[in-house]
């Protein structure tokens, strides 16, 4: 039996601006994630709109944000400055603690 190729026809005509290409060839390096059509969008929107967690700033103009994929319900890390995203951060023990500490520290 093969698998049967789905094509969503949101992809039709669409593309990856270049300067997006980084972050997600990193995506695919460090998550094995490839984003589906409208999961950059609301991953963006979420960061913008303060749905994202702010995990760890790392310069005065960046940081690193905890970014929920929810159609494969997984939850990624994202190098961004609020507006734009960079990279896709590796996944570390180190973040996902703070990440919990955070959630934690809401939770009282």
């Amino acid at each position: 039996m093969t698998k049967k190729t789905y094509f969503n026809p949101r992809w039709d005509g669409a593309s990856i601006p270049k300067r997006h290409w980084h972050f997600h060839r990193q995506l695919l390096i460090r998550y094995r994630i490839v984003l589906g059509p409208g999961d950059f969008s609301e991953m963006l929107h979420d960061i913008r709109h303060g749905y994202a967690k702010l995990i760890e700033r790392r310069t005065k103009k960046t940081a690193i944000y905890s970014v929920r994929i929810y159609r494969l319900d997984e939850r990624i890390y994202v190098l961004s400055d609020g507006k734009d995203v960079f990279t896709a951060w590796p996944p570390s023990k180190r973040l996902n603690e703070k990440r919990r500490a955070l959630r934690l520290d809401a939770d009282d």
